[in-house]
């Protein structure tokens, strides 16, 4: 584990959620299977539904978008990385059902998306899922509509 610092930005930002029982496994994914051993972080209850207005007050929202707009300009990020998860507790405070949650989830993380892009139209964003099989972390590539692309017809209203 390098400790040092840097005199240079990270040019990735990852964004999910601070839940201490996903956060190492998440950190091994991005460092590991995506290969961005250095990166920026905004980690929230809830990651990337802080940039969902329906999941919160317009001033967290504001804050949750300026604080990310702020690193994308001053740090030059280029790469964002959105990652939901199973279990997460800031859905289960909303009495959904496990689908719903998990269908609420990739809704967001489409949400989230799309305002980036609005607001930075020259990112990369990609979007996961970590589920957890027999006690062991699967991530799950989320495929993201494309910025002119119209959501499916069967999409779940959430």
């Amino acid at each position: 584990m390098e400790s040092r610092s840097r005199a240079e930005f990270a040019h990735t930002l990852a964004i999910y959620c601070s839940d201490g029982r996903f956060a190492p496994a998440c950190e091994q994914f991005i460092q590991q299977a995506l290969g961005e051993a250095w990166y920026d972080r905004f980690t929230v209850p809830g990651g990337a539904a802080w940039l969902c207005l329906d999941a919160l007050d317009l001033c967290q929202f504001e804050i949750a978008r300026r604080h990310i707009s702020f690193l994308v300009k001053a740090h030059g990020i280029q790469r964002v990385i959105l990652i939901a998860h199973q279990h997460c507790g800031f859905y289960e405070q909303r009495c959904l059902s496990p689908e719903r949650i998990e269908q609420k989830q990739k809704a967001d993380l489409q949400a989230a998306t799309c305002l980036l892009r609005e607001e930075h139209p020259c990112l990369k964003i990609e979007a996961y899922y970590l589920r957890v099989d027999k006690e062991q972390p699967c991530f799950e590539r989320v495929t993201l509509r494309k910025p002119d692309e119209p959501p499916p017809l069967s999409a779940p209203q959430v």
